[in-house]
């Protein structure tokens, strides 16, 4: 029997805070685990020290490695193409900027393709457009994660069309239903929410691309209406104390509850009794597929993935970013229309059969075998080719 397809995963960083996994690093602990062994060994190195998000991928029993050249260091090139060509690896999976600009070269320089996986909508920095512009014919393949996110990499990262495959990612969908209720008063209770509170939530890292202040505004507008709600954020991140202080300005600092990371989220999220997106820029929306695993009816902004997600009006409200009217509004139809939330959770749990962790690992297994098989064919043309010349 032939070997497994070895595929390593090379990441800039697997934490964004320094201590807890990102979202991609969630999403290798679902999807490594989901590959046929028999067909596909995949592993994973991040750019940076050993950390505890690193470790955390170490105890789902996932074999990681750490590269410490430095983030921006050219020895990362030669470190990369060191590991890959060690462990024999058939293709480098590549996610983030300075894994992306060092593994294409590293790739080529050992012959073998890569995949140039692209999770978000960015601002497009000077330097790397140039970086991405002289590495363009080094590209043999690159996943959007979203229509968004391909025009992004068409337009802010010199990718031709053609090279470009859309790959949503993918939920555990079975993981957000049938929530242990035992686990949902729990976390009520850790956040001291009345029993009768109507909770408002966003999973959300604390990040001015997640748009948490309008959030808070918008909660600030709804005070005096609805005076049993709370507005709970869920997550972490540079701008905790910003927004701390932005819900003590406005006066809702005793019913703005900032939880911080919670590891566990699908009863945080069946804790909520509607869930609100206020990003200001998504490439897929992680957040949104969960929320609408788990049937919750969801206001979100009308930007990137999350549009391509939800639908209008059908399976969420979407209102134009940073519009903190039109947001509270959303909101206030929510808490004031049951018929409303339960039509949207119903429709949103139905639409997320599309994104399941199980559909996003099969359009990963068939893209590494083309390009595996494509690349075999190549390297027997070439040397049936050599041998005819020999001869």
């Amino acid at each position: 029997m032939a070997r497994p397809i070895r595929i390593l995963h090379v990441i800039d960083k697997f934490t964004m805070d320094g201590v807890n996994p990102s979202s991609c690093s969630r999403l290798f602990a679902e999807w490594i685990p989901k590959h046929d062994p028999a067909r596909f060994q995949v592993d994973v190195a991040g750019l940076r020290p050993r950390d505890a998000a690193g470790e955390y991928l170490e105890k789902q029993g996932i074999r990681v490695y750490y590269i410490t050249e430095g983030k921006f260091s050219p020895k990362n090139i030669r470190a990369i193409e060191q590991l890959a060509g060690e462990g024999q690896y058939d293709l480098l999976h590549l996610h983030g900027y300075s894994s992306a600009n060092f593994g294409r070269i590293a790739a080529r320089r050992l012959g073998i393709p890569s995949v140039m996986h692209e999770h978000a909508v960015l601002k497009v920095l000077p330097h790397q457009f140039v970086i991405d512009w002289l590495l363009r014919h080094k590209t043999d393949v690159a996943v959007a994660v979203s229509r968004a996110v391909k025009e992004f990499l068409m337009k802010g990262r010199s990718v031709p069309e053609h090279k470009i495959r859309v790959i949503w990612n993918g939920v555990p969908l079975k993981a957000f239903q049938n929530i242990d209720a035992e686990k949902v008063r729990a976390f009520r209770e850790r956040l001291n929410l009345p029993d009768d509170a109507t909770v408002i939530g966003t999973v959300t890292r604390l990040r001015e691309e997640k748009g948490n202040r309008y959030f808070i505004e918008a909660a600030s507008q709804l005070r005096s209406t609805f005076p049993q709600a709370y507005y709970v954020l869920i997550g972490d991140g540079p701008l905790r104390k910003e927004l701390e202080t932005l819900s003590r300005r406005l006066g809702v600092h005793d019913r703005v509850i900032f939880a911080g990371f919670v590891a566990e989220v699908p009863p945080a999220l069946a804790a909520l009794d509607i869930v609100a997106m206020p990003s200001l820029r998504e490439g897929f929306g992680l957040a949104l597929a969960e929320a609408m695993a788990a049937g919750k009816p969801v206001v979100a902004s009308n930007v990137g993935g999350l549009a391509e997600l939800a639908e209008h009006d059908k399976s969420a409200l979407l209102v134009p970013p940073a519009d903190v009217g039109a947001l509270a509004a959303a909101m206030e139809r929510l808490l004031t229309d049951g018929d409303l939330r339960e039509r949207l959770a119903r429709a949103a749990r139905e639409a997320s059969s599309a994104f399941s962790i199980e559909a996003n690992v099969a359009a990963l297994e068939a893209l590494y075998t083309e390009l595996y098989e494509n690349h075999r064919s190549q390297r027997h043309s070439e040397s049936a080719s050599l041998a005819a010349v020999e001869a």
